[in-house]
């Protein structure tokens, strides 16, 4: 079995479980697969069907914990703090220039500063709602461009579509608990 496969397979276990527990089943499947290595079955089929025959009742268990409700409330508010900041910048920003491509640039910066502090403040709380509020910022901004009809200049659009998740995802770094959940 690669390292590959059991990385990926530790991602998946560390991403439905809180972390000691992960780290407790993580060894005792580690355990079980080097007893099943001196066996005729076959280790990579063996281990992937324990992890797949494992996943449903730990996404049960998280929904019953109730994580997945507070990562969503907390991305969500998170969002629309953040939707708050960029009104708010923007407004008061605004009336100092008149120049189109400078109303943009303080379009794209406000938005990217606000989602930056929003995703901190996620991170804080929970490293699952800065995920998730990557993901809304992604969503939403595919969303507005699908539906926009072409005022923006393509260097904005992508800029969005790229700076958005990245500032959510650099703002919950900075928090911190992206280096302490890896530990």
């Amino acid at each position: 079995m690669s390292l590959s496969t059991l990385a990926v397979s530790q991602w998946i276990l560390a991403r439905l479980m809180p972390p000691a527990q992960a780290e407790a089943l993580i060894g005792d499947l580690l355990e079980e697969l080097r007893l099943q290595a001196g066996s005729h079955v076959s280790v990579a089929g063996w281990y992937w069907r324990q992890l797949a025959s494992s996943v449903p009742v730990l996404l049960w268990a998280s929904m019953r914990r109730g994580a997945w409700l507070v990562s969503v409330v907390t991305a969500v508010a998170s969002y629309i703090a953040a939707v708050l900041i960029v009104l708010v910048l923007q407004s008061a920003l605004w009336p100092m220039t008149t120049s189109s491509f400078a109303h943009d640039v303080i379009m794209l910066l406000s938005f990217v500063a606000a989602v930056a502090a929003c995703g901190y403040v996620a991170a804080s709380i929970r490293l699952g709602a800065a995920r998730l509020l990557a993901f809304l910022v992604f969503a939403t901004t595919c969303a507005m461009l699908a539906n926009s009809t072409g005022r923006a200049p393509l260097w904005y659009e992508g800029s969005l579509l790229v700076l958005g998740p990245l500032a959510t995802i650099a703002g919950a770094a900075l928090s911190g608990r992206l280096r302490r959940v890896r530990l």
